[in-house]
């Protein structure tokens, strides 16, 4: 009787953590997500598009590097994230983003949202892959063609 009273808190405090296992990432999705998406944003910011297209759905990298062209006379100065809004499978997350950005040929400064969709490929562990929508950018901005 005395070993079941006194396992008893032991047993309380393991139901505990195993509640509380679901409020934490121990697969670390949200983490890599969180550098992927940092990481890919700066990239953009500083222009460095190729290098942020490793980041990007393969299926439409091709095109996001001909969008990229579109980019000589844009200059991104500034972004803000908002908060990432994980799907329910957390295997798919959205953000908005805020690109503070201008034309060399107009001198026209602008702020540029865009709504970035994320998903984690199912071949490999924690990379995911960002569905990004810079060309409505370059329209809105007129930039090069």
């Amino acid at each position: 009787m005395r070993l079941a009273a006194g396992a008893l808190p032991g047993f309380a405090l393991l139901a505990a953590l195993g509640c509380a296992g679901s409020l934490f990432d121990f697969t670390g999705k949200e983490d890599a997500l969180e550098e992927a998406q940092s990481r890919y944003t700066e990239l953009v910011r500083w222009g460095e598009i190729m290098s942020a297209s490793a980041y990007v759905d393969p299926a439409i990298t091709a095109d996001f590097l001909a969008t990229a062209e579109r980019f000589r006379d844009i200059r991104f100065t500034d972004f803000e994230s908002g908060p990432l809004q994980f799907g329910e499978d957390s295997e798919t997350a959205t953000v908005n983003v805020v690109y503070t950005v201008y034309s060399t040929r107009t001198l026209v400064e602008k702020q540029f949202r865009e709504h970035q969709v994320w998903y984690r490929e199912a071949s490999a562990d924690n990379d995911w892959r960002v569905r990004p929508n810079l060309a409505a950018l370059a329209n809105e901005l007129g930039g090069s063609r």
